[in-house]
């Protein structure tokens, strides 16, 4: 399941640059509890200076979530079905990544049923082929019943993964347009609000940027479709991190901090990157 982890990822930067500055935080608050006009998550201060403080989370495409929060319904009855019913090999079934979604509760079972029994007849037919072998043109094909194309791997197991059925939500068109297109969306949500408290305030603001998907996105991804989009923007935070809980530890990058990029501050062999022992932290947000 995708979760996001507000309060913790804020309470790991905050203390991040507790340790930077060298001070403690003092005159905590939550201008989102306290329903102000600029509601972002968290502001404090170290020493004398205010800072505030915005989180996001980031999806590798529209609809992951939703489509993570449903998963357990609309697949588990398939993986259920055939668990014991195939050879013990690795049985890979790929569909589109939103297949499923907006469908009526009985049209959800008749496609489940469908695959099922398409499965189950189809995988003898198949060769057998290299564990994770995925060249050659191996088609999408109709299956009746299914209101979308799906297509079926057959691969020789080996011994440390055993047998097993999965299923792959495969995503199309341009992902990498997308993700900015998401990121910009973002951008124009969260950089107002942290820009009103620089004006207001003189706060010096910061957005985290929190991953939790292991598969589609990584911090190189990200500062690539995020660093355009902020340095042409005069609202911009001063600092800018990403925070992967997708990892254990957790991971943090500094992706732009002043001018400067992760790239920027990796030179001369040192690695921005910190991690976080999440287990260790109170989050300073209810989310």
């Amino acid at each position: 399941m995708l979760t996001f982890n507000e309060g913790k990822v804020c309470e790991a930067i905050v203390r991040y640059l507790e340790a930077r500055e060298q001070k403690a935080r003092t005159d905590v608050r939550s201008p989102e509890v306290d329903n102000h006009p600029d509601p972002v998550e968290f502001i404090w201060k170290l020493g004398p200076q205010l800072f505030a403080l915005e989180h996001t989370g980031i999806e590798p495409f529209e609809d992951h979530m939703r489509l993570e929060a449903e998963a357990e319904r609309h697949f588990e009855p398939i993986r259920a079905a055939l668990k014991e019913a195939l050879p013990p090999e690795v049985i890979e079934l790929h569909v589109p990544a939103k297949a499923m979604l907006n469908r009526k509760k009985a049209e959800v079972v008749q496609i489940q049923t469908a695959l099922v029994d398409w499965v189950k007849r189809t995988t003898s037919t198949l060769p057998t082929r290299s564990y994770a072998d995925y060249i050659g043109d191996i088609k999408y094909v109709s299956v009746p019943g299914v209101p979308f194309d799906v297509r079926l791997f057959r691969f020789a197991t080996l011994p440390q993964i055993g047998g097993r059925f999965q299923i792959v939500h495969v995503v199309s068109g341009d992902r990498e347009q997308a993700r900015s297109d998401r990121i910009r969306r973002a951008c124009d949500r969260k950089f107002p609000k942290l820009a009103a408290w620089k004006r207001a305030h003189g706060a010096r603001t910061i957005l985290v940027l929190e991953d939790n998907d292991i598969q589609l996105t990584s911090h190189t991804i990200v500062t690539k479709a995020y660093v355009p989009l902020a340095r042409s923007r005069p609202d911009r935070p001063d600092e800018t991190y990403l925070v992967a809980t997708c990892m254990e530890p957790w991971s943090a990058w500094p992706l732009l901090i002043n001018d400067k990029t992760m790239y920027d501050l990796s030179v001369d062999d040192y690695d921005p990157r910190w991690e976080i022992d999440h287990a260790a932290l109170t989050p300073v947000t209810s989310r």
